[in-house]
């Protein structure tokens, strides 16, 4: 009896499974994560190597790495087996930047530079050395990573789960929607149909390819945009730190916007996290977590799994990060702000 009994659940779920959409299936893959780990160095020492490949982490965020002009015979596709083989289940997710250009990737070239080609149009507004924000609506872009041997089809061929997808928050860019009036588009609506070309892609070739957007959490008004993507990443939801890494973190965000510009915030932040609030009038210590929050929630409330990204390395700091968001129903994540040390599990 007890046979016929597990027999008929495990045929209930195989039912409820089948009758799950592709996209429904990719959110519960996501829903099922508890810990995971996001990490965006480029030369892997040995020790973090076998770390991450040894961790319980169910979900790795990784740079992808043969995508760095110094690292093009990396063995990507053998570390991503290592990693599917040595948990059952997990996700190997590739960090890409959609919506910035980066000197040290294998497509630039060497006369590349500012308004050279023309849709690279910035430098980044929060000092990120050799990141240059573009109009990601041209094809040139964008067939960096749509061609045939572009960049999502190596991923795909190496064996990720999906993509995790960066600086969406291009559209908001001053110099970006000047570029975009110039070349009589909406940039908003361009980002929109630029994830979805690289969703499509994907899914032509594997339906349960997921795509993650970091940040922007606002455009989960955008009906559209929501049907594309699983899930939402976000970063400086609490904690912040510097682009040079200097602080690494342990910058509290303001909490409410009349904390933003109030004299009592400014005098509560170190030294060196003081340096980053007036050296950078567009940083997110001039964004509130309430603000962040109101969107996050709301697509927390549209069935979407909500990942933060916090910067921090002061254990008080950690652990409140873990308190806020899980008690948001969120899974977060805390690192350095360079995202390049390997850091155990944390429930």
């Amino acid at each position: 009896m007890k046979k016929a009994i597990l027999v008929l659940i495990i045929l209930s779920l195989c039912q409820i499974l089948l009758a799950q959409s592709p996209r429904e299936q990719r959110i519960s893959s996501l829903e099922e994560v508890e810990t995971w780990f996001y990490y965006l160095a480029f030369n892997i020492p040995e020790k973090d190597y076998k770390a991450i490949l040894h961790s319980s982490y169910e979900m790795i965020v990784l740079e992808p790495v043969f995508t760095e002009i110094n690292n093009l015979d990396f063995p990507i596709a053998k570390f991503v087996n290592n990693l599917h083989d040595s948990k059952k289940d997990r996700l190997v997710i590739a960090y890409i930047d959609i919506g910035q250009a980066e000197e040290w990737r294998s497509y630039w070239q060497n006369d590349w530079a500012l308004g050279n080609p023309e849709w690279i149009v910035a430098s980044d507004p929060d000092g990120w050395e050799g990141n240059f924000p573009v109009a990601y609506w041209h094809k040139e872009w964008q067939d960096i990573f749509l061609a045939k041997d572009g960049y999502l089809q190596k991923l795909i061929d190496a064996g990720f789960d999906g993509v995790y997808l960066d600086w969406i928050e291009a559209y908001s860019d001053e110099t970006v929607i000047a570029k975009a009036e110039l070349d009589g588009v909406n940039a908003l609506e361009e980002m929109v149909n630029w994830v979805g070309n690289l969703g499509r892609y994907a899914r032509a070739q594997s339906p349960e390819f997921l795509i993650i957007a970091q940040n922007a959490a606002e455009l989960i008004a955008n009906k559209d945009y929501v049907k594309i993507i699983d899930a939402i990443a976000q970063e400086q939801t609490w904690f912040d730190g510097s682009s040079d890494n200097n602080p690494a973190g342990d910058c509290p965000l303001p909490t409410t916007d009349e904390d933003v510009n109030s004299v009592k915030y400014l005098f509560s932040l170190s030294s060196e996290c003081k340096r980053v609030y007036l050296t950078y009038p567009d940083s997110t210590l001039h964004m509130s977590s309430s603000s962040i929050l109101v969107y996050l929630e709301q697509a927390r409330a549209q069935g979407l799994p909500i990942f933060t990204v916090d910067y921090a390395l002061n254990e008080d700091n950690i652990n409140e990060v873990y308190a806020k968001s899980h008690k948001l129903d969120f899974k977060p994540f805390v690192s350095n702000r360079f995202l390049n040390i390997f850091i155990e599990p944390k429930n």
